[in-house]
């Protein structure tokens, strides 16, 4: 069985007296990894850790087979890395910049210039490839980025808020990006993004961080919870009649992250019942649209894994085959 595309043993890192990630374990096995947690939360030191950029106070983390803190040349060679920051370099054109990240990757001098061709085509820069990358726009400069991370081929990509500051239009389009990497050109992602519809679009994976700390880890699917023990409801006409009804019968009433009007029992009561919801409906002369289960979304286990104690990681899913490092 081929190793898993990335694990990270009891991984420290530290910043002085700073502990930045404290003890993370985890194991992915491919496709698209979202990265969640709030600012300081740890996701970049993770991923600098992860690169070998940053030395571990302990543990290990190892990619592709590899471990970063030994092997951090041939990692860096297989792994395609998008900081979050502006990294071109001024006064170069975006042919000219991801040839020469190309370069810096080991590619020759040929191959980098027709791999930097071919990769500011692939995201949508064919055209504006002779311009300096001062003049770009925000989303071409992200782009140009992209292009930059993948020159070289490689076969893990991270990508640190890709979509931060980009128009609805831009971040569509760098998101289906994304998933034309991981579902057709057989390159795993790992997507660090405090967005978490842009998590959810594209991600398979998730890894919810918290002071360093592993939160909540594994498929997104597995996670969510399917039945949380509510009815998002419609009505029509005035809601609050109907609320106060609710609530007088002891029942919690909130609006979720999509804005739906979610009623569950309170702690201890018995499980709401749909007739029991009309039977409530119809003493407060309400007319309800729709009754269906309450399931969550990832902003949902977002919150609910920030409000629990840190655990360890659940066990990781089976791995994928991954290509043997080039």
């Amino acid at each position: 069985m081929s190793e898993p595309v990335l694990i990270a043993d009891s991984l420290t890192v530290r910043y002085g007296k700073r502990v930045a990630v404290d003890r993370l374990s985890v194991s992915f096995s491919g496709g698209c990894l979202g990265l969640l947690g709030q600012n300081g939360a740890g996701k970049s030191s993770f991923l600098r850790a992860a690169l070998g950029l940053v030395k571990p106070a302990s543990g290990r983390a190892v990619l592709l087979g590899l471990e970063a803190a030994r092997e951090g040349k041939r990692v860096r060679r297989n792994v395609g890395y998008m900081p979050e920051r502006e990294c071109h370099i001024p006064g170069l054109t975006g042919v000219e910049f991801v040839s020469y990240c190309g370069r810096l990757a080991g590619l020759s001098v040929a191959d980098a210039r027709r791999r930097s061709h071919e990769m500011l085509a692939y995201v949508g820069l064919r055209d504006e490839r002779y311009r300096k990358v001062d003049d770009y726009s925000r989303g071409m400069k992200q782009r140009a980025k992209l292009a930059a991370a993948l020159v070289h081929d490689p076969a893990l990509l991270f990508l640190d808020e890709p979509t931060n500051g980009l128009d609805p239009r831009s971040r569509r389009e760098f998101l289906a990006t994304v998933q034309d990497l991981t579902r057709n050109k057989n390159i795993h992602v790992v997507l660090s993004s405090h967005l978490l519809q842009d998590v959810e679009s594209v991600a398979n994976d998730v890894l919810v961080l918290d002071r360093g700390q592993v939160r909540a880890s594994g498929p997104i699917q597995s996670l969510l919870a399917r039945d949380a023990g509510g009815f998002a409801i419609k009505v029509a006409g005035e809601w609050e009649p109907f609320q106060r009804v609710l609530e007088q019968a002891g029942h919690l009433v909130h609006r979720d992250a999509r804005h739906q009007w979610i009623v569950r029992p309170a702690s201890g009561a018995a499980p709401l019942s749909v007739p029991a919801l009309f039977a409530l409906a119809r003493s407060s002369r309400t007319l309800l649209r729709e009754v269906v289960p309450e399931e969550e979304t990832l902003e949902d286990l977002f919150m609910r894994a920030l409000s629990a104690p840190a655990a360890g990681t659940p066990a990781a899913p089976s791995p994928t085959p991954v290509a043997e490092p080039r």
